[in-house]
């Protein structure tokens, strides 16, 4: 199985500008890139696609290029959205550069040029001039070519800005560079990139009619829901602990659907398929043990942060579903608790069953009452079955935190403010 097949049957790949001909060039080493904007100071989850793609390829034996739109970043790419991006300032796009160029660092091999480099577009954007802009790049790209692009049909009637309008030239343009300067000839991005890769490939082949130059895209990874993949409540589950915990992208995986846990096993997993497909044997075998989803959020949180942080985010875990979380520091208990239904509560103590209205595990007290009565209410991993009983801020973890359980798996977080 080549490195084509493998991606495809993991469900990852979407489009390509000529399968039969990237395949080919991929029998032999390539230069291959892709792109990441800076937004934020973190990746996503749905960012981590396109680098497990690009670490594939690398182990495949191919060179890797990724491009931190430090340039491109200050403009925003239409490419998914409804309205115009804000601007960021110059400061704070400098910033997420740096911190990106450090994520990826982590999870690709720059340490040799010969596998992989990591390079800025604002180090070249941010010399040239407009009129070089528009005599270079601008007039390879007939007006009427643009507006066939989905990513700019899809924003006339809500108004697009010349700005955004010529995202996708400069885009083309990074390719064009490293294409003239790397030997970069294979180009790779998501699904709603389209229409930036093919124009990409489109400016190489008008300034080099003869370049062999290719482009593929990924498919945008959604849940059997239809739901877009790497989305909480909460919003975008960012890579930077210090914006997601740990514990938080755990009980992500551990949450996903029966359906969803091959597919994401295959997407993200480095292992042979074959390896991958005795784990969801062993988990469609039992699917109420939950076996995948523990195996698969173990993985995932191993690759994005460490063995030893998946480790302790599968104790806390079960701490919560054995009722032990009484065991639990206080740090771990406000990760525990980030996500759950919560309630903060002003004072020393609240009676149980305003607690557990709060907490939204009843619409009621007349129904907390029946839960209280029916034993179906626990405190911080305790039976409770009196209808008086008062939670004081002094016996919860670190003298504040308090998880109310209903039944086998509906949870609240109660919170005393300090």
């Amino acid at each position: 199985m080549n490195i084509i097949e493998d991606l495809d049957s993991r469900g990852l790949i979407d489009s390509f500008s000529d399968k039969e001909k990237i395949e080919k060039m991929l029998e032999t080493k390539r230069t291959i890139y892709c792109g990441f904007d800076p937004s934020a100071r973190s990746l996503q989850l749905g960012n981590f696609v396109m680098i497990s793609i690009l670490r594939r390829l690398q182990d495949s034996g191919h060179k890797i290029i990724a491009i931190v739109g430090g340039g491109t970043g200050m403009i925003g790419d239409p490419s998914g959205k409804k309205s115009e991006r804000k601007f960021l300032e110059t400061e704070t796009v400098k910033n997420n550069v740096s911190c990106i160029k450090k994520q990826l660092s982590k999870y690709l091999d720059f340490t040799d040029p010969d596998k992989g480099i990591i390079l800025d577009n604002a180090d070249w954007w941010g010399k040239i001039s407009v009129i070089e802009f528009l005599r270079d790049y601008g007039k390879a790209f007939p007006i009427n070519y643009m507006l066939s692009k989905e990513v700019i049909s899809s924003r006339l009637e809500t108004g697009i800005s010349y700005t955004e309008f010529s995202y996708m030239i400069l885009q083309a343009g990074d390719f064009y560079r490293l294409f003239t300067e790397y030997g970069c000839d294979l180009q790779i991005g998501g699904g709603d990139q389209w229409g930036n890769l093919t124009s990409s490939l489109e400016l190489i082949r008008k300034k080099n009619p003869e370049a062999d130059a290719e482009v593929f895209s990924a498919k945008l990874i959604t849940d059997s829901e239809g739901k877009k993949f790497g989305k909480s409540e909460k919003g975008a589950l960012y890579l930077d602990p210090n914006m997601c915990s740990p514990y938080f992208i755990y009980q992500y995986f551990i949450n996903v659907s029966d359906v969803d846990v091959g597919r994401y096993m295959k997407i993200f997993d480095l292992r042979p398929l074959k390896e991958i497909q005795k784990d969801v044997d062993e988990h469609n075998a039992h699917p109420e043990l939950r076996i995948g989803q523990k195996k698969l959020a173990h993985m995932i949180v191993t690759r994005v942060h460490s063995s030893e942080i998946a480790d302790e985010c599968a104790m806390m875990s079960n701490a919560l579903f054995t009722d032990n979380v009484a065991s639990l520091s206080e740090k771990e208990a406000l990760e525990v608790g980030d996500g759950l239904p919560s309630y903060d509560a002003d004072g020393d103590s609240i009676g149980l069953l305003d607690a557990i209205v709060n907490c939204r595990l009843a619409s009621s007290k007349r129904e907390a009452r029946e839960f209280v009565n029916a034993g179906s209410i626990k405190v911080n991993g305790q039976q409770v079955k009196d209808l008086a009983y008062v939670i004081n801020s002094r016996d919860g973890i670190g003298g504040r935190i308090f998880f109310l359980k209903r039944g086998k798996r509906s949870y609240g977080y109660l919170n005393f403010k300090k």
